[in-house]
Order: C-alpha cells, then sequence, then structure tokens
C-alpha cells in the first residue's frame, strides 16, 4: 500500500510538471521586453497592477536594476524570473539586495507557475514594509486567478532579531528554499561581509510549515513591491540552484 501511494504520487507530481510553463514566451500575459544579455523574452508578471508596471535592466549577469516610471502606483507588485529557471519542487533561490528606500519591497518566490488566463500562484518570502518593521519577514502563498483584488494569504512571519527595524539595510543577501520532506519553507539572510547562516538559524532566518494550498512546484525567482514612483532599486547575484541567471528582464 505505501509503494502503491509513493508511486501514485510520483505520476501526479510527473503530470504536473508536463503542463506547467517554464518558458516565459509560454505565459499568454508575462513577458513585453527583451533581455538585454540575451534577447529572450523577459519573464514578468504584475501581481497586483496599479498604474504603470515596472521595467527593468539587466546591466550584468545576475544583476537587475528595477525602476518604477512616474506613472506607476505604489502598490504595483511584480514577480520576475528567468526563462532557463528550472522546475522543482525544493529549489533554492538566492539574491542581495544591493540598493533601496523607502517602503520598496524585495523578495523571493518559489514553487511559481502558471495558472489561466496568465494568473500565477506560488510561495514568496518577503522582507516586512508594514509600518517601517523591517526585521520582519512575511511567508505568503499568491494565487492571483482565485481572487485577483486580494491575490495573497500570510500564513507566517518571522522576526530576524540582528537586522535594524528602521531603515532598512542595504545591501543584504537573502536566499530561500522549500524542503518537501519537513513540509517547510526556509530562508537566511546576512550582512555583506558575513558567512551565509546555516539553514535553520533562528536569528538570521526562519522557517514555516507550508499550507496544503501552496504549488506543489514551479520555477524560482524573485519579488518587487511598492517602488515610490520615479524610484529604482537593484539586486544582484539572483541565482537558482547555486546558478547565477544570465538571461533576466
Amino acid at each position: 500500500m505505501v509503494r502503491s501511494t509513493t508511486r501514485r504520487a510520483a505520476v501526479v507530481l510527473a503530470a504536473f510538471l508536463a503542463v506547467t510553463l517554464s518558458g516565459c514566451g509560454l505565459w499568454p500575459k508575462a513577458g513585453g521586453v527583451r533581455s538585454s544579455q540575451t534577447g529572450s523574452l523577459a519573464c514578468t508578471n504584475r501581481a497586483t497592477p496599479d498604474c504603470s508596471g515596472y521595467t527593468y535592466a539587466n546591466p550584468r549577469p545576475g544583476t537587475v536594476v528595477v525602476t518604477a516610471p512616474n506613472s506607476s502606483a505604489i502598490n504595483n507588485r511584480e514577480f520576475f524570473w528567468s526563462p532557463s529557471s528550472p522546475i522543482g519542487t525544493d529549489l533554492t533561490v538566492c539574491a542581495t539586495f544591493v540598493s533601496g528606500q523607502g517602503l520598496d519591497q524585495q523578495g523571493i518566490v518559489l514553487r511559481l507557475h502558471a495558472l489561466p488566463n496568465g494568473r500565477v500562484s506560488g510561495i514568496t518570502v518577503t522582507r516586512n514594509v508594514w509600518m517601517g518593521a523591517f526585521d520582519v519577514f512575511n511567508y505568503h502563498i499568491w494565487n492571483t486567478e482565485a481572487d485577483p483584488s486580494n491575490p495573497f494569504t500570510q500564513f507566517a512571519s518571522t522576526i530576524v532579531p540582528p537586522l535594524p527595524v528602521d531603515p532598512a539595510l542595504y545591501p543584504l543577501n537573502m536566499c530561500a528554499r522549500t524542503v518537501t520532506s519537513s513540509n517547510h519553507v526556509q530562508f537566511v539572510v546576512w550582512a555583506n561581509g558575513q558567512a551565509m547562516p546555516a539553514w535553520g538559524s533562528a536569528l538570521q532566518g526562519g522557517e514555516a510549515a507550508i499550507p496544503a494550498s501552496a504549488p506543489p512546484a514551479g520555477l524560482g525567482g524573485w519579488f518587487a513591491g511598492h517602488l515610490f514612483p520615479g524610484t529604482s532599486m537593484t539586486y544582484a547575484n539572483l541565482s537558482v540552484d547555486g546558478v547565477v541567471q544570465t538571461d533576466l528582464p
């Protein structure tokens, strides 16, 4: 019985991976600009569109500058990712948040995959901006198909004591991953000049149980939100499973 259940689970997962769309050119409403590194269609999705969308520049491999045009608005939130990102259940996604200001919000998205009509679902770990408490990180499930007006559900949060409450620390390094064996999402953060903390660090990271509503697999990417119109923020060292992503928006 255990062997039969395991085989059935493997078949279901294989079917899921087969129908998940990995190239952003296959996503009905994703993209719209070309990568300056490779010319491939940029992989972006506006999770909570608010006036005009962000623009992206990739001056070097693994680096992305996100800009909110003057016609953007403060509640815009977007995902971006590499078209060559693998699809997996337990990808490790990393980034350095090089610069930002005000309520700029950065984060990592895991198990990102397409839904009908250009919608997406996934799991995010993001730096908190509510009440200017930048030492908090929040975990959300996203599903822009279920309710586009309220597409995210928070399921946990973690305080990282070494970080200042305000202002946000830059640069800040972050990695996040899912762990199927324990059904947890984990993250760690550290300042430049420090070594990457061990997974499970109680001081420089956290973890939370993954809700049943989370997608079982998907792509790895990044989150950008709440940029003040006319400003930019920079991400560097963008990698998935240790591979620096070169074909970014």
